[in-house]
């Protein structure tokens, strides 16, 4: 089965929604992309963990630019 493209999956909204809503609470750096992952993985529950967490971390990475404030 072909792999889903980060950005056309359904969890990506909510992933940068929950990471999002993290930094804008302050929350450190390590917290704001655990609360992506975890976005993630609610809508993948069957996918690994570690496998998870780089599909999470891809859509964040590939966002960046929106996400950064002043760049």
């Amino acid at each position: 089965m072909p792999e889903i493209p980060v950005d056309e999956d359904a969890a990506a909204a909510d992933v940068l929604e929950a990471f999002r809503t993290a930094r804008a609470a302050g929350r450190p750096s390590v917290e704001c992309y655990r609360a992506g992952v975890e976005a993630w993985r609610q809508h993948h529950p069957d996918q690994a963990p570690e496998y998870a967490a780089k599909r999470a971390v891809a859509v964040i990475l590939a966002h960046s630019a929106d996400i950064r404030p002043g760049i």
